[in-house]
């Protein structure tokens, strides 16, 4: 046994490394096999869960910009109710792998911020701690995590979006701090992934101010000025660079831009839930929920697992000596960003299970951090327990992930294959239809945009605009991009659709299907057009049929 220590963190890194026994070497490049191969079935399995994802109303919201920012502006021509980052990411993955559909490009970025996360996690926790056991450990830990494995995690949405480019900005911020001489190029870089993060989802951004501190008081051996130029001048930087979507958006219409990202969470939002709140019992309106939900995700399955190693490190690695206790700030920085996320994580209302996710993130880094102040006779012990973990995640995660290595053999179950034949479908139903260039009345718009068909922009991003009218303060609606029931009316009596696509919420639906079986259009079925929501029935008028 060899003992190496990493010049620039101070880490202890043991590698059995005897000459003499060829079978180490045999043993050790089987491990290694055996380890990549488990992490390519366990991507695999994730992947097919992703795509074979039921889906979700939210990605009426975040997948539509992907096709509309192609002729619209955001926030200008169509509603969108979040920071500009997630529109344009899905947007970028479009262009790129548009080929494969819609919904299918979004749904393979959600996999792609899956990797960025897993690669961000693990080579942080390995980079601080030095443990390769340790950063599988937390990677797998989150790929199983139940509530990364619903919607938070597994539908194109915002909510995963941010976790990578925190883990990667707060990773490197900790491992250059924790260097004789932090690196300017990597700080930069960090700063720059906090403010992409920020600009994907706003409760991202709960997490610069800690580190924008630290920026003044990281490494304690520094001199203040060289710490100024070296560590505060790069990191704010990065930031204003990874800021300028923000700040074009902003300075282009502030009123607007606040309105969709700020005030409609804060006025219309909480109303329509208010009134509307026995249609969805997952959400919680107070704080007594609210608790239910964060310990749900905080504090069961394979985040109790997670806590369970931190603590067992905590507690040997209290043991050591006050005199031999390194990155010490660093721990404080990652406690406060924990408790910030998680305070921050309540704020919202009504409360959702994806909400709470954000300080999920925060976990590894700091169990890496402990990890550091474990003494090196005593680390052999942590082997043990997350052999243990390992198998505990596997019997959690297994149920859920092992019906996506099944998805993928069967792509054409996909539900991005499913929603594009309910999109070819409908382009068949509106090419007969006696205007088959008007858009699509539709509270579903994927399946339009699918097919690249027109839809009416008060309805191109779901129902969320349409429902919450009914709510809005006339001087907030006018920043939306928007239309109450008779508004829509009577804009398809000025631009009469090609046809209807309903089915999928009877109530909010209602004044869509009488407009439409009083103005002679008749019901037409298809396949492909049934979702969680319903099934879907397109009602159209053929060409030369007679009212």
């Amino acid at each position: 046994m060899t003992q190496s220590a990493d010049p620039v963190l101070n880490v202890d890194r043991s590698i059995d490394a005897s000459p003499q026994s060829s079978r180490w070497y045999a043993s050790s490049i089987l491990s290694r096999v055996l380890v990549a191969g488990f992490i390519v079935v366990l991507f695999a399995a994730l992947y097919g869960r992703i795509m074979g994802y039921g889906l979700r109303r939210d990605e009426l919201m975040f997948v539509p910009p992907a096709e509309l920012l192609g002729y619209w502006s955001l926030y200008s021509d169509f509603f969108y109710n979040h920071v500009p980052n997630s529109a344009w990411f899905y947007r970028g993955v479009y262009l790129i792998f548009g080929g494969e559909g819609l919904l299918a490009s979004a749904r393979f970025g959600q996999f792609c911020a899956w990797l960025l996360l897993a690669s961000g996690i693990g080579w942080a926790t390995w980079r601080i701690s030095g443990s390769g056991l340790l950063a599988m450990f937390f990677v797998v830990a989150l790929v199983v995590n139940e509530t990364l494995q619903t919607q938070a995690g597994m539908a194109a949405s915002n909510n995963l979006l941010p976790m990578p480019f925190v883990a990667w900005g707060l990773g490197l911020f900790i491992v250059e701090t924790l260097r004789d001489r932090p690196r300017v190029l990597w700080l930069l870089v960090s700063g720059l992934c906090l403010s992409i993060a920020a600009g994907l989802k706003v409760s991202a951004a709960v997490v610069i101010p800690p580190i924008a501190i630290a920026t003044f008081l990281l490494p304690w051996h520094m001199p203040f000025s060289e710490r100024l130029r070296s560590v505060v001048v790069p990191l704010l930087i990065g930031g204003l660079i990874g800021a300028i979507p923000l700040f074009w958006y902003l300075g282009a219409d502030p009123s607007g831009f606040l309105a969709h990202v700020l005030k409609f969470h804060t006025g219309p939002h909480i109303a329509f839930w208010q009134a509307n709140a026995a249609s969805e019992p997952s959400l919680a309106m107070g704080l007594g929920g609210k608790i239910q939900l964060a310990y749900a995700t905080w504090f069961g399955g394979a985040a109790l697992i997670g806590l369970m190693v931190l603590f067992y490190l905590a507690v040997l690695g209290g043991t050591r000596s006050r005199q031999d206790r390194s990155g010490l700030g660093q721990i404080l920085l990652v406690l406060v960003v924990l408790g910030a996320t998680a305070l921050f994580s309540f704020v919202p209302t009504p409360g959702f299970s994806q909400y709470y996710i954000q300080p999920l993130v925060a976990v590894p880094l700091l169990a890496a951090l402990i990890y550091r102040l474990v003494p090196q006779e005593k680390r052999a012990q942590v082997a043990p327990l997350c052999v243990a973990g390992f198998a505990l995640l596997f019997l959690l995660g297994a149920p859920r992930l092992a019906p996506g290595l099944l998805n993928l053999a069967k792509p054409d179950n996909f539900t991005s294959a499913r929603l594009a034949k309910g999109g070819a479908s409908l382009r068949e139903v509106v090419a007969e239809s006696e205007r088959p260039d008007g858009p699509v009345a539709t509270l579903m718009p994927l399946y339009p945009l699918e097919a690249h068909l027109p839809v009416y922009a008060e309805l191109s991003t779901g129902p969320f605009a349409y429902r919450i009218a009914p709510y809005t303060d006339p001087d907030l609606a006018q920043h939306y991009v928007m239309a109450n029931e008779d508004q829509l009316l009577a804009l398809f009596d000025s631009n009469p659709p090609s046809a209807f696509l309903l089915g999928y919420d009877s109530a909010l639906e209602a004044p869509l299907l009488r407009y439409a079986e009083t103005n002679g259009y008749a019901a037409v079925q298809k396949e492909g057009l049934d979702n969680r929501y319903g099934q879907g029935v397109i009602y159209s008028k053929r060409a030369g049929a007679v009212e």
